[in-house]
């Protein structure tokens, strides 16, 4: 998983390389309201608040 660049919004393909995913996954996870994005006129931000909550809430836990 590589680290996020240190900016409030991020591009697609930067949260799709933090996650080791396509740019068309991370669409699929705005479209179905897993990751919270802007947008202005034709430019698609998501926000990094929103890949932090992501990443903790779908983080794998150890079986009991």
């Amino acid at each position: 998983m590589m680290t996020l660049p240190n900016k409030e919004l991020l591009r697609p393909d930067e949260v799709a390389q933090h996650f080791g995913v396509s740019r068309s996954t991370i669409y699929l996870w705005i479209d179905h309201g897993l990751l919270v994005a802007e947008k202005y006129q034709r430019i698609i931000r998501i926000t990094r608040e929103s890949v932090e909550n992501f990443r903790l809430e779908k983080k794998l836990h150890p079986l009991d």
